[in-house]
């Protein structure tokens, strides 16, 4: 229980350093980053998530979704959590504000949320195209973090589905969180 506190605790100031990179044609007025553990199939898994976004969800601009990341290794001490460790998610972080950064660049994209689970941690972006994105990932990835398996998955989403759906927190979650979410103000 210790450890899953103190991976709850790193995988929050983590975030919440950092400095989401959007490039859309409407400007963002606000953004409301927020992590956030739940249990998925039996494991812990960890979701970062501009909240913010929920108001002006789904935005026609950016209908498709792409999802991209790296995978890690499970910590030694407690490999049935399949979470990293602290090292490693230092990495893992630190690989996805490159990411974030090298996506925006490419593309008109919004990124919305991460991932952190059963050995993959996941970008999620809504972009208005993803035509030579997965190349340029590979490329970037083999850069960044050779030797780890990459992933990446692109198709169309204009419901905003995976952000509504899976990243945002479900009611149950809502509730376990409700008074770190009224303190943020979305609620």
């Amino acid at each position: 229980m210790k450890y899953l506190f103190l991976v709850f605790i790193a995988l929050a100031v983590q975030s919440c350093e950092r400095t989401p990179n959007t490039l859309t044609s409407k400007p963002m007025n606000t953004e409301l980053w927020w992590s956030y553990v739940a249990e998925y199939d039996g494991l812990i898994g960890s979701t970062t998530i501009n909240l913010a976004l929920k108001r002006r969800a789904p935005i026609s601009d950016f209908p498709v979704l792409v999802m991209t990341g790296v995978s890690y290794e499970s910590s030694r001490k407690k490999p049935e959590l399949k979470m990293p460790e602290m090292e490693d998610l230092d990495f893992l972080n630190r690989v996805s504000e490159k990411r974030v950064a090298f996506v925006t660049s490419r593309t008109k994209a919004i990124w919305v949320g991460a991932f952190l689970h059963d050995n993959k941690q996941v970008d999620y972006f809504y972009v208005a195209d993803s035509s030579g994105l997965e190349a340029a990932l590979r490329e970037f990835h083999q850069k960044e973090c050779p030797g780890r398996r990459q992933s990446f998955k692109s198709q169309s989403d204009p419901e905003w589905g995976a952000y509504l759906d899976f990243l945002y927190p479900n009611k149950l979650t809502i509730e376990h969180y409700r008074g770190e979410l009224e303190k943020l103000g979305a609620l």
